[in-house]
């Protein structure tokens, strides 16, 4: 049968409704609304078939023949062309639905009970950042190791070695959860370790105030000239032992006047727990000098620029750097558990319950649920007192728990 029959002029002036061929089974037809169908009719495992091809011109004749030609092809190796174009576009639809994107946020909600607010949000910022823009829109089940390491590569090599690890923890992670859901047959980071891909990273510690250090800190807090605010929260976090960002968030509604407790609900703290804490007479006095610039807002330490939001980390540890210490708001949390665990006075467990640490031990964490709370109050008592006290007569030693106790009545 010849072909190449039909040329474009030829196509272009066709009216006559019905099948126009061009040989080799290819034909364009003419409906009765005067669109032009390109088809191809085949035979497969003995039966009649017809493939459509799409529309003139939207299809060309030079496209139709190529179509035409692969599906030749296609039957050569035993292949329905029709049935294979179906089962393409299944695939591609799949492909849609289960694209890095899509299956990232499904495994997202899935964790958001094991996460806390922050810990989600910074999941979902750091694939938006830099997953999304080099992946996203590829089906997961076209991943492979080459992928996920690019990725956290391109993170390490603008100088973000730390973020760069912890989104390779969290894309293993990911994939670990596509593969228990049958998403991908194998896990396409599942073999691959930090130290492998990434360069060895230097562990700073945040810098903290130390011993020798807290007078002169102190008695220069006292006399900040800066934001009342800022010095405001430096004081309740070196009092508290609190992160700081459960400082910045704070809300009046999470403190109870009247019992000197505050209470930070589990989707704000980082192990996702509720964190009761007892507040020193010193705690409370700070928080109520605060009253009169922000009781009327949300938050507790609500930045005086930008009214309902929060002050920021970096806004606390520039009010210490102020001060003539470099140290770091989250470091007087090592300040306090410091010398806490010096002063002999208290359990180890009842410090690093003020800590809000959690248990290294799994088995005991299942079954020790209690968080120390009387303790702790006498703990915190005690730490406000004692700071106190290195104010006045800048002690050379830690005191006795009963002695700084009785500097200032209950």
């Amino acid at each position: 049968m010849s072909s190449n029959k039909l040329t474009d002029a030829k196509i272009k002036a066709l009216k006559e409704k019905g099948k126009h061929s061009d040989g080799g089974g290819l034909f364009i037809q003419v409906t009765q609304t005067g669109s032009k169908l390109w088809r191809l009719k085949y035979r497969f495992v003995g039966r009649e078939k017809i493939f459509s091809l799409g529309v003139y011109p939207h299809i060309t004749l030079a496209k139709a023949r190529a179509m035409r030609d692969t599906a030749k092809n296609q039957l050569a190796n035993g292949i329905d062309p029709s049935a294979h174009k179906k089962e393409t576009k299944l695939k591609l639809a799949l492909d849609a639905t289960q694209s890095v994107r899509a299956c990232s946020a499904e495994w997202i909600e899935h964790m958001t009970p094991k996460w806390n607010k922050g810990s989600k949000q910074a999941v979902i910022s750091s694939f938006e950042r830099d997953v999304y823009p080099l992946i996203g829109n590829r089906s997961i089940s076209s991943l492979i190791p080459k992928d996920i390491i690019k990725v956290a590569k391109l993170v390490e090599a603008r100088g973000a070695a730390d973020q760069a690890a912890r989104l390779l923890q969290r894309l293993k992670s990911f994939t670990r959860w596509a593969t228990a859901n049958q998403l991908v047959e194998v896990n396409p980071s599942g073999d691959i370790k930090p130290d492998d891909v990434l360069m060895k990273r230097e562990i700073i510690n945040r810098p903290a105030i130390q011993q020798d250090q807290l007078h002169d800190f102190l008695v220069r807090l006292a006399d900040y000239q800066g934001d009342k605010v800022v010095a405001a929260g430096i004081k309740f976090l070196t009092l508290t032992a609190l992160r700081p960002g459960e400082v910045r968030h704070l809300k009046w509604t999470d403190i109870d006047f009247e019992n000197k407790t505050l209470t930070i609900p589990a989707e704000r703290m980082k192990m996702n727990r509720q964190h009761r804490v007892p507040l020193s007479n010193q705690a409370v006095d700070v928080i109520e000098s605060i009253k009169p610039l922000n009781g009327h807002r949300k938050l507790v330490f609500s930045s005086q620029f930008k009214l309902n939001y929060p002050l920021s980390e970096n806004t606390l540890n520039l009010g210490i750097q102020r001060m003539g210490f470099q140290a770091t708001s989250h470091g007087m949390r090592s300040t306090f558990s410091t010398i806490a665990h010096e002063s002999l006075n208290f359990k180890h467990e009842v410090i690093e319950a003020a800590l809000a640490h959690a248990k290294m031990d799994k088995v005991s964490s299942r079954y020790d649920r209690t968080d120390y709370f009387n303790e702790r109050i006498r703990l915190m008592q005690w730490w406000a007192n004692y700071l106190d006290s290195m104010v006045r007569d800048q002690p050379q030693k830690i005191a006795n728990t009963t002695d700084i106790l009785q500097l200032r009545p209950q």
